[in-house]
């Protein structure tokens, strides 16, 4: 549990950080396009967009320590890259039945799944042309093959599973859009 605080609290610091720019950015381009937005629909835009910082902060930028006053900027330690397909069934049930540890299967299964629900929900909510299952879920899998592409010259762990599970996600985040209140959906369109 420690472990996903501290990713929530890293998270946020990103997502606040990045607040400033998408006000200004959003400002400038609704200015100079003349675009009719509403409120709620900025309120979406820019939750959005800090949601998706905040994301790319646990997964491609280096984590940054201090030690002693000096910075220390770590990309990985190791990389391993899986390419057996449902391997993480095996990991996190092994975790689970042999260790008694359970995070395998929180940040590991459950976290790829749930870090992707926002995009299949954010996406067609603020935006008609992802009303559509397959381009929400393409986005969704594009950005998690991405993020793995991005982590290999890191050191990082690369992982096949993620870009099922995380296309799991995006279309769990969808299906709860497609079941929200179309009146609540409608105030976040733009028209």
């Amino acid at each position: 549990m420690n472990s996903i605080l501290r990713y929530i609290q890293e998270m946020g610091f990103y997502m606040l950080l990045i607040l400033p720019l998408i006000i200004i950015v959003r400002f400038f381009r609704i200015k100079r396009k003349k675009i009719r937005t509403t409120l709620l629909h900025e309120f979406g835009i820019a939750g959005f967009f800090m949601f998706l910082t905040g994301l790319l902060s646990q997964t491609i930028l280096p984590s940054v320590y201090t030690n002693g006053g000096e910075v220390i900027f770590v990309n990985g330690n190791h990389q391993a890259i899986n390419l057996e397909l449902f391997r993480v069934f095996t990991y996190t049930f092994n975790a689970i039945k042999y260790l008694d540890l359970w995070q395998p299967f929180v940040i590991n299964f459950l976290g790829n799944i749930v870090i992707f629900i926002p995009i299949g929900f954010l996406l067609p909510l603020l935006w008609k042309k992802y009303d559509r299952a397959w381009r929400t879920i393409g986005i969704g899998f594009l950005l998690s093959l991405t993020i793995e592409i991005l982590q290999l010259p890191q050191m990082r762990s690369s992982d096949i599973d993620d870009l099922w599970l995380n296309s799991l996600g995006t279309s769990v985040g969808y299906i709860v859009y497609k079941n929200f209140p179309t009146v609540i959906k409608d105030r976040f369109k733009l028209r």
